[in-house]
């Protein structure tokens, strides 16, 4: 047995309207109308596409910095001396630079910031 989707979608629309008529006649609201449901409908899609892509350029962000990292340590040759201390000296950068954001932070949110500055601070005296 095939049923007409459209004949099935008018009907329930009509319903909708039935129904927001009657709350309008007892004073509940005037909100409840086929075009309000579709508004709804219409903004929930456009919501849930903008969520979809966000996430996925946070995904295509990710796998090019890991790209980016595997292709660093491939050139790096850690095999020689030389690419142990390039190494070193990579990651001296990137601690020195997460310890400035970190005392950019406290600057403005002392409270929350101070742990993580001193463990950067560590970690930076480590490598140092």
């Amino acid at each position: 047995m095939k049923m007409n989707t459209k004949v099935l979608a008018d009907t329930a629309l009509n319903q909708v309207d039935n129904i927001g008529f009657y709350l309008s006649v007892y004073g509940v609201t005037d909100k409840v109308n086929r075009h309000n449901l579709m508004a709804g409908v219409f903004d929930s899609m456009q919501r849930y596409n903008g969520e979809k892509e966000s996430l996925q350029v946070r995904i295509n962000t990710a796998r090019v910095r890991v790209e980016s990292g595997v292709e660093t340590i491939k050139q790096l040759n850690l095999t020689k001396p030389e690419g142990i201390q390039n190494l070193t000296s990579l990651v001296t950068d990137q601690v020195d630079q997460a310890g400035k954001k970190a005392e950019n932070l406290a600057g403005k949110y002392v409270p929350a910031a101070k742990p993580l500055v001193s463990k950067l601070n560590q970690l930076r005296a480590r490598f140092v």
